[in-house]
């Protein structure tokens, strides 16, 4: 089975909980950053494909974090594989 989302990772939890707040509505949920992406603040957004054209416009209308302050990324998980199955893009918004 293969999982596929969008993922808000920033350098401060101010960030990531300003974040949740903005993109509650599109049903967005907050998770840990996977291991396989670096980053300062452990603490994600997580975004359905289907919402994520909508939470881009809504974060970039509202945020205040400069671009320096979080990254973007696609997310493709197959479970099935262990090894290779997770895989990730960073997204420019």
């Amino acid at each position: 089975m293969t999982e596929e989302y969008y993922l808000y990772t920033f350098e401060s939890t101010h960030g990531a909980i300003a974040t949740e707040k903005l993109l509650k509505t599109l049903g967005c949920t907050v998770m840990p950053v996977p291991r396989h992406i670096s980053t300062s603040c452990g603490i994600s957004v997580r975004v359905t494909v289907d919402k994520f054209d909508s939470s881009k416009e809504t974060f970039l209308e509202s945020t205040d974090l400069s671009p320096d302050e979080y990254h973007v990324y696609h997310i493709t998980d197959d479970k099935s594989d262990k090894e290779q199955g997770f895989k990730f893009e960073q997204v420019q918004l």
